[in-house]
């Protein structure tokens, strides 16, 4: 059996129906899938987080396309990685990769050798990497018309460009971090602070804690808020604190949104804390 390919982007709705098109042409025995081309355009953070989330959740050997790509044409590496679960990440290095490198790991990286794994006729268009480069390689490795090696070449695992990860901070009754991005659809936050930081800090669900969030200009938000399993457990229209599906905090509304109600956008620098109810 071949591999599967997932493709995300920030195309927009149809904007990916090229670069779909471009892997069946390679083989039409291929098996894609949209995992979303509705990644916030130019955000390389949220397409780290994205890849993150969904890559242990697909088989092992899958063949992931993504394409958020604001330096496009550019000198910045076109590049395949190799994940320690044996899956690949065909990719703009430009930080997507980020989070990948602490978990599953990266095995190794090549550059794309755009001699070789450029989709014909294309050489004078500089824009269109996700198509051109992307999805050609990724389906001509799915495929089995080349193998890892057969991508370009090799280069350190230690020069795949990262970005600077949040951090937080735990102190008796206490933990501190950042949001680091909004759930799209949901509008719930999602936070830098591993439930982990929150249960040595003697965090726990089932219990009400103060949440604050700060930006540069002042308080966004300063109240108690029941910690709890789930949505579920409080009212319809209720603020909860919960235990994210990626190991963080998170917090948002049963029924509702938390970013909506208190009008915050991905581009807003915010600083959260969580401490017991004194």
């Amino acid at each position: 059996m071949k591999p599967i390919i997932a493709i995300q982007t920030d195309f927009g709705v149809g904007g990916g129906s090229t670069v779909h098109g471009t892997c069946l042409k390679v083989d039409p025995e291929l098996e894609v899938y949209e995992i979303s081309h509705s990644i916030e355009k130019f955000n390389i953070k949220a397409a780290a987080r994205s890849l993150h989330h969904i890559v242990p959740f697909w088989p092992e050997g899958t063949v992931f396309v993504s394409v958020i790509d604001p330096g496009v044409g550019t000198s910045r590496r076109a590049s395949v990685a190799l994940l320690n679960n044996g899956s690949y990440v065909v990719t703009p290095d430009n930080g997507t990769l980020t989070l990948l490198l602490d978990n599953p790991g990266v095995k190794a990286v090549r550059t794309i050798d755009e001699t070789v794994n450029r989709l014909k006729g294309t050489e004078k268009v500089s824009i269109f990497h996700g198509r051109d480069l992307f999805a050609y390689c990724a389906a001509r490795l799915a495929s089995g018309i080349i193998d890892y090696e057969g991508v370009g070449p090799e280069y350190p695992v230690d020069e795949i460009v990262r970005y600077p990860q949040a951090g937080w901070s735990v102190s008796r009754g206490r933990a501190e971090g950042t949001v680091t991005g909004i759930m799209r659809t949901f509008g719930n936050l999602e936070t830098s602070i591993p439930v982990s930081a929150a249960e040595e800090a003697g965090l726990l669900p089932d219990s009400d804690v103060r949440v604050v969030i700060s930006s540069v200009s002042g308080t966004v938000y300063d109240s108690s808020v029941p910690y709890r399993p789930s949505f579920g457990w409080v009212p319809k229209g209720e603020e909860v604190l919960y235990n994210g599906s990626d190991g963080v905090l998170g917090i948002g509304i049963n029924l509702g949104s938390f970013a909506e109600r208190y009008g915050i956008v991905p581009s807003d620098q915010l600083t959260v804390t969580v401490a017991k109810e004194q």
